[in-house]
């Protein structure tokens, strides 16, 4: 069985969301013709305080810094969760990586 990934309840898993700022651009294309193609941004949760969630959303969707106030309440539409395994020498860490189909300012 191969576990592609886990959609989250939103409220246990997060709580409430607040919007924090980019965090990244993936690009693709060459040097003269690169695209971006997806966004991260990280998000505040009042239920996961020691660290900030990351959220990867497509590029199409828009530059949500720009239309989002930071701290302003969001919403994250359909999450999953996917995780990837890695090494370092002899221990073994899981990294969480949460993609979102869009972010949007709680009405």
């Amino acid at each position: 069985m191969e576990l592609k990934f886990v959609a989250p309840n939103i409220e246990k898993t997060f709580g409430h969301l607040y919007f924090g700022s980019l965090k990244r651009e993936l690009s693709e294309g060459d040097r003269d013709n690169r695209k971006v193609v997806s966004r991260t941004y990280e998000l505040f949760s009042d239920l996961q305080r020691t660290d900030n969630i990351e959220i990867t959303i497509p590029a199409k969707k828009g530059d949500k810094a720009e239309s989002i106030e930071v701290d302003a309440p969001v919403n994250i539409i359909k999450p999953r969760i996917a995780t990837v395994g890695y090494r370092i020498g002899e221990q073994a860490f899981v990294r969480y990586i949460c993609n979102a189909d869009d972010i949007v300012p709680v009405k």
